[in-house]
């Protein structure tokens, strides 16, 4: 069914985590990942004058994508440095914020979401199948932001961006709709770092409004233990996955790698960059008073262990969190569920999730 010819594939599935790997995932990676080159196996420049060649077809295994009442972007001013991002408005429909139930005096819940990408790669198109889903069978407000990317805008742009789109969310409340008291954030992979450190720069802004939740999908909470280059050191990494899952699917070391040196730099600045909360949120001065955490992880993922470390430092902390951690399953699982179960059960897991955090 597959674009490409799986008879040789240049990323076959490891043998370290063959045994491991849920078979649907497995089936799914095969036939259309395991014969195309990824992008962090070719120069920056390479990828950037192809970027689908390298891009893995996430809307071939993708959720249905469901009717909205509308869908707006909207250009809104950035300032470091200056320039303008996209935002893109989902409002449910009729039908979906009667089923809902969570419509308050004409007001919606609104999830402020933040697409993967490493920093480096995604947009406003990546997040598609969730958004529409979560839009309607939540029923509420999705405001999707296009933050800009490195290398051309590294850290910390993409928070910077990230946090004026989250305040201009709040600035629009009224004219879109929006019940302030239940503005949440979320995003994948780097998008969930942005949400973690905008939800501890929310709480530090006395002019923002607390939010009513973070939701968390196989997070980037860490930056500061990812190589240049090679192998991570056993003795040095406090990640036990780094080394179980180096060479995990989808995600292997060598991607973060990748977009880790095109986010953060090779010079001089990278340990000062890695070790700024806006990069590592895990090492912001305090966890406790946050928006309640919903963490979502991958088992075969070398970014597991830090959501698991990032979910008892919130607890520690009296931050309520819940973790999940889906078996057998890598990175980008949860975009899969127009042909996975798993991906599936993620997604009403969030929508369950969401709406208890915005009753």
């Amino acid at each position: 069914m597959g674009s490409n010819d799986v008879s040789s594939p240049v990323n076959p599935l490891h043998p370290s985590i063959i045994e491991k790997i849920d078979p649907v995932f497995a089936e799914i990676y095969n036939r259309y990942q395991a014969s195309r080159l990824r992008a962090d196996q070719v120069p920056y420049e390479v990828y950037n004058k192809d970027r689908p060649k390298y891009t893995f077809p996430t809307s071939e295994v993708s959720g249905e994508l469901l009717d909205v009442a509308s869908n707006t972007v909207y250009k809104i001013p950035v300032s470091n440095p200056a320039g303008e991002i996209a935002i893109q408005v989902y409002v449910p429909t009729p039908e979906a914020i009667a089923s809902g139930g969570l419509e308050r005096e004409g007001l919606l819940p609104a999830l402020v979401n933040y697409h993967g990408g490493g920093f480096v790669i995604g947009g406003l198109e990546s997040d598609v199948s969730l958004c529409r889903s979560l839009c309607q069978r939540v029923g509420c407000i999705i405001v999707n932001v296009d933050y800009r990317l490195a290398p051309e805008y590294p850290h910390p742009i993409s928070v910077t961006d990230s946090w004026e789109a989250l305040k201009w969310t709040f600035k629009s409340a009224e004219t879109l709709k929006i019940d302030p008291s239940r503005v949440g954030v979320s995003g994948l992979s780097a998008g969930a770092c942005i949400a973690a450190v905008l939800a501890l720069l929310a709480r530090d802004d006395p002019t923002a409004p607390h939010l009513a939740a973070q939701l968390l999908i196989v997070p980037v909470v860490d930056a500061r233990y990812v190589p240049k280059e090679g192998s991570c050191d056993p003795a040095k990494t406090p990640y036990q996955s780094y080394i179980d899952c180096e060479f995990a699917p989808m995600l292997p070391l060598n991607r973060l790698i990748w977009f880790y040196n095109l986010w953060l730099g090779t010079d001089e600045r990278r340990v000062e960059n890695a070790n700024d909360f806006r990069a590592s949120p895990i090492v912001a001065t305090s966890h406790g008073n946050l928006a309640p955490a919903i963490i979502r992880c991958a088992e075969i993922d070398p970014l597991v262990s830090e959501g698991i470390a990032y979910h008892e430092k919130l607890e520690a902390a009296g931050t309520p969190s819940k973790l999940k951690i889906y078996k057998g399953q890598g990175h980008p699982f949860g975009q899969w569920d127009g042909a996975s179960p798993t991906a599936q059960e993620f997604v009403s897991d969030c929508i369950s999730e969401l709406k208890t955090a915005f009753a």
